[in-house]
């Protein structure tokens, strides 16, 4: 688990001065306690059962260990005396009551049974310390000033007794009152982030619905215009030409009618995959426009040549050997592709003005026998598959 924020951070068992007894390594191992239990309490924004055990396993071993400690330190002063046995069957029987309470809520959800653990364990707690520490400890500093065991008992009792004992029990219904309305404080913030994340992961699917093709994955029309001014000005900076090409599959009306629409759209979905696996570069966009019409933005340097790609675009495609029986071309999908080459000094910038450029040498290649790449009206002079 990663440190937590304090923005993130929840105390449900804040320390405060008047748990202090005046033995510095018992104060220690208390603080030490109340941070563990707020811990565990913290685990629960996350609902991650194995955080939650690992924090009550770490919480239970070091209670043990503060156990042992401190009725060693008690045991000096009182051997044998019943304060002593008491407070260590209260020791003893702190564990097997976590357990009950485990036991008795076990058919809550896991968060449900820890908060529970918690609200007993503060209470406990607190109550351990101010009335048995806190008392044993008064006692404990009369012995150390050459009182007898039952004259320090008797001075303890008059210092913890009376008004003080209201006061203990108005502290501990404080602690309780404040640990559920943090409990209940944790639970809503967490409750609030997940509906956050929730949103923001709804808003990030519809930005992404917004800008794709549902259906392909591919940019949509939409995205074509910001993408090409992009790549244009980056191009431009960088000395580069940009290359935009369109592309139209040939006969795809014969496909939906000779194989059905459900097959004409996995059709779709082979083809944009297809334009991906070829445009991996960082520089490469594709576009589904739509229905039929892909498009390719890319940039290549001087000494590239786009009528070369464009050609292993349409050779690529070609090789997915795709049926289209009643094709004039071959009984297999194919497409023909008309590219705009801009160069860095080209004064004509304006996307829709260049799109129309393409889509005439689309319509050439169409009408010129299809399965072919006309780049800047020159047909390419690779041979056709």
């Amino acid at each position: 688990m990663s440190n937590p924020s304090k923005l993130d951070y929840f105390e449900v068992f804040p320390w405060n001065r008047n748990f202090e007894t005046g033995l510095n390594e018992i104060d220690r191992q208390h603080k030490t306690l109340v941070e563990l239990l707020n811990k565990l309490a913290n685990t629960l924004i996350h609902e991650e059962p194995i955080e939650i055990n690992l924090a009550f396993e770490e919480l239970a071993k070091y209670a043990d260990y503060h156990f042992e400690t401190e009725e060693n330190t008690w045991a000096e002063y009182f051997g044998d005396d019943s304060w002593f046995i008491n407070h260590q069957e209260r020791h003893s029987s702190f564990l097997p009551k976590v357990l009950e309470l485990k036991e008795k809520h076990a058919h809550l959800p896991l968060q449900e049974v820890v908060e529970e653990i918690i609200k007993f364990l503060i209470r406990w707690l607190a109550f351990h310390i101010i009335d048995d520490d806190k008392r044993l400890a008064v006692a404990v500093e009369s012995i150390r000033f050459g009182s007898s065991i039952d004259e320090a008992k008797a001075i303890a009792d008059r210092k913890m007794n009376g008004s003080n004992r209201v006061l203990i029990d108005t502290v501990m219904v404080m602690y309780e009152g404040l640990s559920s309305r943090t409990l209940e404080l944790m639970r809503e913030r967490h409750a609030r982030k997940i509906v956050e994340q929730e949103l923001l992961k709804a808003n990030q699917q519809l930005e992404r619905l917004s800008v794709t093709d549902q259906l392909t994955g591919l940019f949509n029309r939409r995205e074509f215009e910001p993408i090409f001014n992009n790549e244009l000005q980056r191009a431009k900076r960088e000395g580069n030409h940009l290359n935009f090409i369109l592309l139209d599959i040939d006969y795809f009306k014969k496909i939906n009618d000779d194989y059905g629409h459900t097959y004409g759209d996995e059709t779709l979905v082979k083809v944009g995959h297809k334009l991906q696996e070829l445009c991996r570069r960082p520089s490469d966009f594709v576009f589904r426009l739509g229905g039929e019409e892909f498009a390719i933005i890319t940039t290549t340097n001087p000494e590239q040549s786009v009528q070369l790609f464009a050609e292993k675009v349409r050779k690529g495609i070609a090789s997915l050997k795709i049926p289209n029986k009643n094709s004039s071309v071959i009984p297999f999908l194919t497409v023909s592709a008309g590219v705009i080459n801009i160069s860095p000094d080209t004064s004509e910038r304006d996307p829709s003005t260049l799109f129309k450029q393409a889509d005439q040498h689309l319509y050439t290649a169409k009408q010129t026998g299809r399965n072919k790449v006309i780049t800047n009206g020159v047909v390419s002079t690779c041979e056709y598959s």
